[in-house]
């Protein structure tokens, strides 16, 4: 069985409070997603933690390829992947 590729998409950080994440996209909503236990975290491209997603900060998520409210990646920094955009 093919696994369904998850699409990442991009926004700014409103919150990081316990293991929950909101962030809003380039069209002004809010995205709310529950870290994974597993999720990584990286920041310019090293190994990050949860502190580092501040306010403001800007990010790449990329969620559960079942569940979308669940992320299981965020990218933040200068260097993250190009290729993907918005959703």
């Amino acid at each position: 069985m093919l696994e369904t590729p998850t699409k990442p998409h991009e926004g700014k950080v409103v919150s990081m409070t316990g293991d929950k994440l909101t962030t809003t996209c380039g069209e002004g909503k809010q995205h709310c997603h529950t870290m994974a236990k597993d999720a990584k975290v990286t920041n310019d491209g090293h190994e990050g933690k949860l502190s580092d997603l501040k306010a403001g900060t800007q990010v790449r998520v990329t969620t559960h390829k079942d569940d979308k409210t669940v992320a299981t990646a965020v990218e933040c920094g200068k260097h993250q992947t190009a290729g993907a955009h918005g959703a």
